[in-house]
């Protein structure tokens, strides 16, 4: 027996809505036989239309109240379930599009924001399965304990005491090393037999210190540190309580070899059983394991620096250095090889990155574009001159091997790049600003809603899978369809919410704006903008659009599964209009008839409001 539940309370303008939809196709008693229902859920809805039990038991029709019984219904809602296929988890990792995000540690913008821990709970709690760390050697700090009292034996315990309280597992820098060194001569010179014994306990205390732990920020900026003990500690906590898949763990390395150590020492101590085994290279498969396979597995990304190798029974170093490009070999035959310049990843902390072996991109053409289980980590900007520079080996190299992209670094505000065009040119990781709720995180919300944080590329946007031949193909084959009618007519919204500096529902002016992402064939290098129309402006946080519509016809090339709706609700007002709720759909997974959308508000928190609009959605 199916339990009872209440419907939500719809608001006069949805009500009087609902009532024109339904008078229009009710006879001339007001109400719908069994023919009008049937006619109605098929042809306009593209769904099966009320449960029994919702319609009149008499003839099998439907009364008004039975109409707004289904419509305050899930089965009225806009968004389709995912699609089971993009479920499969038994493809390589380089098949899948991952819930990504860019300098995780941070809270609000890129130069002046705290970074926190509590960022990558939010992250990893929303089912991101990529992160960012960027790890700096400890910090320094110095006490002028010593310099507050006339004592110098009361000094320098005074500062032992602080040191212990605000420098564990930090680095003790050059100002406190001097004082230690000058306590030596105090203790040397000063102090009695006693006095000296104390001492020594005080410098074996500071020499431990001495070796700090790295932390976490956004160098060369004002943004505060954690350490990266804490981060790796949240990490564990909270990386598989929303979704047991993968999480790779994108490391940006500016630590010294000591601190890189120590950074493989805190990984491997608290992540545990979390990270992947050593595995020799030689014997790794050319396939990368499936999502299925590492569950609850914790990948790390970070700079792949090659064994050494030998030549002639002396050991070279051959190792490249990925941030600068400079080799370890001699130019010229019969000249001596130029002395390698040391990597400035250590081997030990290499050999973490497995299946996600960081390289340097410099060209498509690089050796290291075929390396076995290698990423790229390209910014927006070189995304876009590397796409049309070379538009096929491109997108060819994102079906077989792993790619990141990050959004430009002039963005200080946090604002996002926009993931479906990345996500078209095959690109696995568009990583997002995730505290910023924009165009960006919209789209990223829509794609991976309702999946564990991975989701299955279309057909012509995978490689091979263990057992698979490959089949010649004159040139990559990627399905593509053709737009021929898409529009949303909106009705009305009810309970929008009212922004901090308005004060009464008469003050809100609401319109909306809908944009249509879409993408063009990714050997196409063109920049296709998205389609935007808009509605007049209404009144109230119950504006009534009258069924106001907004359409867009002909768009060719369109591949719904990377094709999203944005809806807006702005905010007339003097000067900037704000964005006051908002919602997205993927193209996809939008429902066809009259339908219910659920809007956020400005921050990307969910509300009560609720948007009745009718879809229309023809494919060719």
């Amino acid at each position: 027996m199916v339990a009872a539940w209440d419907p939500p309370q719809f608001d006069a303008p949805i009500l009087a809505s609902l009532q024109t939809v339904f008078d229009r196709h009710a006879g001339p008693d007001r109400r719908w036989n069994q023919e009008q229902v049937d006619a109605f859920f098929h042809h306009i809805q593209a769904d099966d239309g009320p449960q029994r039990h919702q319609s009149d038991s008499e003839g099998g029709g439907l009364d008004f109240n039975g109409f707004v019984y289904y419509m305050a219904s899930p089965a009225a809602e806009a968004l389709r379930p995912a699609p089971a296929a993009q479920q499969d988890l038994s493809w390589p990792l380089n098949s899948y599009f991952v819930s990504s995000s860019h300098n995780t540690y941070l809270e609000g913008n890129q130069l002046t924001s705290d970074a926190t821990t509590d960022a990558y709970k939010r992250v990893l709690l929303g089912r991101c399965r990529c992160i960012e760390i960027d790890v700096w050697d400890g910090g320094e700090r110095f006490t002028d304990a010593v310099n507050q009292t006339d004592n110098v034996e009361e000094g320098l315990r005074s500062a032992e005491e602080e040191a212990s309280r605000e420098m564990a597992g930090e680095k003790v820098g050059f100002r406190l090393r001097t004082l230690m060194k000058v306590s030596g001569w105090v203790t040397d010179n000063l102090l009695d037999d006693k006095g000296k014994r104390d001492m020594a306990a005080i410098h074996q205390n500071w020499a431990s210190m001495a070796v700090a732990e790295p932390r976490v920020l956004h160098g060369n900026t004002l943004t505060k540190e954690i350490t990266f003990r804490a981060v790796c500690e949240t990490v564990k906590e909270y990386a598989f309580q929303a979704s047991d898949l993968p999480v790779v763990v994108s490391l940006e390395v500016h630590c010294s070899p000591e601190q890189q150590e120590m950074m493989v020492a805190i990984m491997e101590e608290v992540w545990g059983e979390h990270t992947l085994p050593p595995v020799d290279l030689e014997d790794m498969d050319k396939f990368a394991p499936s999502p299925a396979e590492l569950r609850r597995k914790i990948l790390v990304k970070v700079k792949y620096v090659p064994p050494k190798q030998t030549h002639g029974g002396d050991v070279e170093d051959v190792t490249e250095d990925v941030e600068e490009g400079i080799e370890g070999h001699g130019s010229e035959e019969g000249a001596p090889a130029k002395q390698a310049k040391p990597p400035k990843i250590i081997e030990m902390l290499s050999r973490l990155g497995i299946f996600t072996r960081g390289v340097s991109f410099k060209a498509m053409e690089q050796a290291e574009a075929e390396m076995p289980h290698h990423i790229f980590s390209l910014s927006e900007a070189m995304v876009d001159n590397t796409h049309q520079q070379d538009t096929e080996r491109f997108f060819q190299h994102n079906k077989n091997f792993l790619m990141r992209s990050y959004p430009a670094g002039t963005r200080v505000d946090s604002s996002n790049l926009d993931p479906a065009g990345h996500w078209r040119k095959g690109i696995q990781f568009a990583a997002l600003n995730w505290q910023t709720w924009d165009k960006g995180r919209m789209m990223n919300d829509a794609m991976f809603d309702g999946s564990l944080g991975y989701v299955l590329k279309p057909d012509g946007y995978r490689g091979l899978k263990p057992g698979m031949e490959p089949e010649p193909e004159p040139e990559p084959w990627v399905p593509h369809r053709r737009l021929q009618h898409f529009s949303v007519h909106i009705l009305a919204v009810q309970n929008l919410p009212l922004p901090a500096d308005v004060h009464a529902s008469d003050q809100l002016h609401p319109y909306l704006t809908m944009e249509l992402s879409v993408e063009p064939h990714p050997l196409d290098a063109t920049k296709r903008e998205p389609y935007k129309a808009q509605t007049k402006t209404e009144q109230g946080v119950h504006p009534d659009f009258a069924q106001e519509a907004l359409t867009f016809t002909d768009i060719d090339s369109v591949t719904p599964e990377l094709s999203f709706v944005v809806f807006q609700i702005w905010n007339n007002q003097p000067g900037i209009d704000p964005v006051i709720a908002g919602a997205c759909l993927r193209l996809d997974r939008m429902k066809s008839g009259y339908r219910f959308i659920r809007l956020r508000n400005g921050q990307g928190t969910d509300t009560d409001s609720l948007m009745l609009v009718k879809i229309e959605n023809r494919m060719a």
